[in-house]
């Protein structure tokens, strides 16, 4: 089931301050801060979801005002933006050289009445200038070649470990916080020479490093940071259904739908982007943390979170050495840079260790090891294929990895929802269900994302299609088809979070939502839409010729490659992003949830597609991918409203960004599967493609038998579809009782729609993973958080992001230094089936 939770990017906080309701705009509480000091939500935690790499979701975390409130009690001191924090520099670039236009800008950030303009929403005062500087440099030497490097990093990154038994996702945050010190290192190295290029003049180093660059560089990046989901779509079609699939349609295919959802969310900003009531919470918190790296008060204390800035720049040479310097600072007092760095090192060597010399680290089964022989030791304890009762880790892959994304970075009272809702249904209600025979579940295996036959064999698909296509004389022949109970529970919970998420924004937002899109005319022209509009916009007509070329490439590919899917299945597809663009894109970027998507889009293809196997992954490409990637677009493109980037650059780095990470991903992920043996099998371990075997179960289960014959009447799963009517009424009693016990501190933090997504993501993901990943949580999001708070603010995201690029890297040249040159370690340390042998055996034989 290729079921996704949208990230919501705030951070940690607990004791959230009470909101001050309001029917017109989100309210911040009085927290009583000096002044100064604001609000910033400023450093971004991504909150779970199943297929992390992939903004698509099924249920987004609820980060609204409350979360907003949380992330004011981390408070960071900030400047207005147009204090520039340039020095002088060799060729004589002052602070003045980017304030020519400080004046006029001064100008027109004062209203009719005198008083300072501003953004009708006080959500947005605190977290985005009302200021700009149009003399700032953003589309640079420097800009470009950051951005492309970025971008060639995240999209191999990202697809290199997507196919691994735990991968590991680098997002945006790693982006912002390596970006920033390379970008001062070349504007202090570069030459500044002046080029004359055919009368076009330019530089290497205009001057200081810009957060208009900055931002620009993250933006391309960005853009490639969550297609490996979408390779997935076509790594079934080549592994599974068509051998002789192509890399070239796979190329063009995947390239057609991500233009088509980028010129979707061109085509959509009048309405999502550009009105001042389209807030888009998320872009907030990014907008935040650029600010808190460009903007500093001279006077505001280094060991405040308002320091970034102070601990990347580059400083003269000074006659201390760097070892002496540390001793005399000690850890507390040593920068951020110096301690990522640690950081950075310390995981690199260590991932040699359970990525390589002892593979079994990755996951110790404690049961196994005491019981090795007991059956129900192994299914209870492996954190693998059972339980995971018991299990840990000393592998970061584990704790951090993209099924959940970093522990760190992620608020605990969202941590606590996801893991309740993990230990109810997987550590309670599973094994009860299981070992009482539920469905006949005793005799299939316990946890598995595979599908099987009635007598628990693997579901041979060719023995119930014909030329391509479901054979339903042979079905009956053959056998119905089953799946372990867990899965079948992923769909049924599934089913009950899409309905509690849309109740869930109707209940706690459907009057702002309301109000928001009666506003759109009436609050379109804020301080942000007006001095974005100093520079050219980019033509409607732009992105609609982008969106026929894209949609009419993909049509002709397709249909020429003969994939499968008939042309009007393309039609339908686009249609379905085409049509919900709008309105689903107007609750995301008011309440920042996004309603499941890629339920609707399984739902769909299994009744409009039925028997087409294929079918699945056009109408999760170009329906659901292109819908979701859309939304994210729009976003991106929000933030660069917030950030006064020129539109037509944000147009020209994003479309770069997007070509090149669709070949990057295609094309290493063709080259793994000719190259590693087993690819996406359990013999090829660590390469055992967790999520592209779900996506392969999922697509028998929707497209080639079909919704109707898996749930429908006769089936054992056909209970499941009371799913919907649970999750209708299921956060209505919640809603209630935080109505009715408003000072309930604990109650305020419970939402539905996160509890049950705590379970979406089993399968694929290793049970493992999630106690681990929430016992580092609690470390440090709420005992260090509370009790040495001033640590917590400097060092824990850098943490997470010195831990995360260290073990990225190392995996990366133990592939190509050993593993591809044939040195590998045989011996029991690295043999990780033999912990739990019999974990994979069902409880009843057949």
């Amino acid at each position: 089931m290729a079921s996704n939770l949208q990230k919501c990017s705030t951070p940690l906080m607990l004791d959230a301050p009470q909101i001050q309701e309001s029917d017109d705009e989100p309210q911040i509480s009085d927290l009583g801060l000096p002044d100064g000091i604001r609000p910033p939500c400023s450093l971004i935690g991504d909150v779970i979801h199943p297929h992390p790499l992939a903004k698509q979701s099924h249920l987004d975390t609820p980060c609204t005002q409350d979360t907003i409130d949380d992330c004011a009690l981390h408070s960071t001191p900030v400047a207005n933006y147009s204090h520039s924090t340039c020095t002088t520099s060799e060729n004589g670039v002052t602070d003045d050289d980017y304030n020519l236009e400080e004046k006029n800008v001064a100008k027109s950030t004062k209203s009719t009445h005198g008083e300072p303009d501003d953004s009708p929403f006080e959500v947005v005062r605190t977290a985005v200038s009302n200021s700009d500087n149009p003399t700032m440099p953003s589309m640079t030497f420097r800009s470009g070649v950051l951005g492309v490097f970025f971008v060639c990093l995240i999209s191999f990154v990202n697809q290199f470990y997507w196919e691994r038994d735990n991968p590991i996702a680098l997002n945006l945050l790693i982006v912002q916080l390596l970006c920033y010190p390379l970008g001062v290192a070349m504007a202090w190295g570069l030459p500044r020479r002046m080029w004359n290029c055919f009368g076009y003049k330019w530089t290497m180093n205009p001057g200081p490093f810009t957060i208009k660059e900055h931002v620009l560089i993250s933006l391309m990046a960005n853009a490639s940071a969550y297609m490996a989901l979408t390779v997935d779509i076509f790594a079934v079609l080549r592994l599974y259904y068509n051998p002789s699939f192509s890399l070239w349609t796979a190329l063009v295919l995947l390239l057609s739908g991500q233009l088509f959802a980028y010129s979707l969310a061109g085509l959509s900003r009048t309405l999502l982007v550009l009105p001042a009531s389209m807030i888009w919470p998320s872009s907030l918190i990014n907008a935040s943390l650029f600010r808190t790296f460009h903007e500093h008060h001279p006077e505001s204390d280094e060991s405040t979170a308002g320091a970034a800035i102070s601990d990347f720049k580059v400083e003269p040479a000074v006659k201390m050495s760097l070892r002496a310097r540390w001793r005399r600072r000690g850890l507390s007092g040593m920068s951020r840079t110096q301690f990522f760095w640690i950081c950075f090192a310390g995981s690199f060597v260590w991932y040699f260790v359970p990525g390589y010399l002892l593979q079994v680290l990755s996951t110790i089964s404690l049961l196994c090891l005491i019981a090795p022989h007991s059956h129900l030791a192994n299914l209870i304890g492996d954190g693998k294929q059972g339980l995971g009762v018991l299990s840990f880790s000393l592998d970061w892959s584990v704790f951090s990895n993209a099924f959940l994304n970093s522990p760190i970075a992620t608020p605990f009272w969202a941590a606590c929802n996801l893991f309740v809702g993990f230990v109810l249904v997987f550590w309670v209600a599973l094994p009860i269900a299981y070992f009482n025979n539920l469905w006949g579940a005793a005799s299939l295996p316990l946890y598995s994302a595979s599908v099987f036959t009635t007598n628990s064999t693997q579901y041979n698909i060719s023995r119930v299609m014909s030329n391509g296509v479901f054979d339903a004389k042979a079905y009956e022949q053959y056998s119905p088809l089953r799946m372990s109970l867990e899965f079948s529970w992923v769909y049924g919970i599934g089913f009950a979070a899409l309905m509690s998420i849309l109740v869930h924004i109707v209940l706690y937002n459907g009057k702002e939502i309301i109000a928001r899109v009666r506003e759109t005319k009436t609050k379109h022209d804020d301080i942000h839409g007006k001095l974005i509009m100093h520079y050219p916009s980019v033509k409607a007509w732009w992105y609609l010729v982008m969106l026929v070329a894209s949609a009419a490439a993909g049509i002709a590919i397709g249909v020429g490659a003969h994939v499968g899917v008939p042309w009007w299945g393309y039609i339908l597809s686009f249609a379905i992003a085409i049509v919900l663009i709008i309105p689903v894109g107007i609750i995301q970027a008011v309440s920042n949830r996004q309603p499941g998507l890629s339920l609707v889009a399984e739902l769909l293809s299994g009744i409009v597609l039925q028997g087409i196997p294929t079918g699945y992954s056009i109408l999760k490409l170009y329906g659901h991918g292109s819908l979701a990637q859309a939304l994210s677009y729009a976003q991106d493109m929000k933030l660069a409203h917030y950030m006064k980037i020129p539109p037509r650059q944000v147009l020209l780095y994003q479309v770069i960004g997007i070509i090149i990470s669709v070949v990057i991903q295609t094309c290493l992920f063709f080259w793994l599967v000719d190259h590693i043996p087993n690819m996406c099998r359990p013999e090829g371990y660590p390469w055992v493609c967790r999520s592209t075997n779900l996506v392969y179960s999922a697509s028998i289960i929707w497209n080639l038998i079909g919704p109707l014959k898996v749930f429908g009447e006769g089936s054992p799963y056909s209970p499941l579809l009371w799913g919907f009517l649970f999750g209708l009424f299921l956060p209505i009693p919640v809603y209630l009782l935080q109505r009715r016990f408003p000072q309930c501190t604990w109650l305020k933090h419970v939402y539905i729609p996160v509890i049950l997504s705590g379970i979406v993501g089993l399968p694929p993901m290793p049970p493992v993973d999630f106690p681990m990943w929430f016992l580092f949580g609690f470390i440090f999001n709420f005992l260090i958080h509370r009790y040495w708070n001033m640590w917590w603010q400097k060092y824990n995201f850098t943490l997470s992001a010195g831990l995360d690029s260290g073990l990225a890297l190392s995996g990366i040249f133990q592939f190509l230094a050993l593993s591809q040159n044939g040195i590998e370690l045989n011996w029991w340390g690295n043999q990780v089936d033999r912990q739990c042998p019999l974990s994979a055996q069902p409880w009843i034989s057949p």
